[in-house]
């Protein structure tokens, strides 16, 4: 079913959106930790879901170092219990509802000036297709401030909305500014997870 929702394309605006300064209002104050704090680049995560519900950040490490480090066999179905930033934001409710049978590592982003990640691929083998990318731009998403590169294009969201995002196609991302805020969902891949992808397709 994988193969046949890419049919529609690789970027697919969904119908499910948000109120865009009232959810700013309610993270921006919150908890936020350094993203792989092993590197120095200026972004910074706000966790949606973690191993236990804390904010403990280990879901904004790097995984598999993580792993390496502390003899633990982590993945991103790890991390699938809802923190406070769930529980205490109606909007942030309001988008990972539709996918919360099957949410895992979900968390906000928030790149600063110089924040990037390098090119890389989410997965290489569809075959193997664990999860899939659900992309809520929320705030300075779109060139010139912050340029989301899939496969050399630069992508033009409508921010508040959300997008199905084949992020096994190589890609990357940098940020002209501070502000830049996004909300990340990893989404297990079921027969059923993408019919829910179907039925919110904005059909044109």
């Amino acid at each position: 079913m994988y193969n046949n929702l890419l049919s529609f394309g690789d970027v697919i605006e969904l119908r499910l959106k948000c109120n865009v300064s009232k959810l700013l209002d309610n993270i921006k104050p919150l908890e936020w930790k350094q993203y792989n704090p092993r590197k120095e680049i200026n972004r910074y995560g706000l966790s949606v879901t973690s191993l236990d519900g804390s904010m403990n950040g280990i879901d904004l490490d790097s995984i598999a170092e993580y792993n390496k480090e502390n003899n633990t066999s982590y993945n991103e179905s790890s991390f699938k219990t809802f923190t406070e930033v769930y529980h205490k934001c109606d909007e942030t409710k309001k988008l990972v509802e539709p996918f919360k049978p099957w949410l895992w590592r979900t968390h906000f982003l928030n790149f600063r000036r110089g924040g990037y990640f390098p090119p890389h691929r989410d997965m290489r083998k569809i075959d193997e297709q664990e999860s899939f990318r659900i992309l809520v731009p929320l705030k300075s998403c779109n060139p010139p401030s912050l340029y989301f590169m899939l496969e050399e294009k630069p992508l033009h969201f409508s921010m508040g909305s959300a997008y199905f995002v084949n992020t096994n196609k190589m890609h990357t991302i940098f940020s002209f500014e501070d502000s830049a805020y996004m909300l990340v969902m990893n989404v297990q891949c079921t027969d059923d997870s993408l019919r829910k992808v179907g039925e919110l397709m904005r059909w044109k």
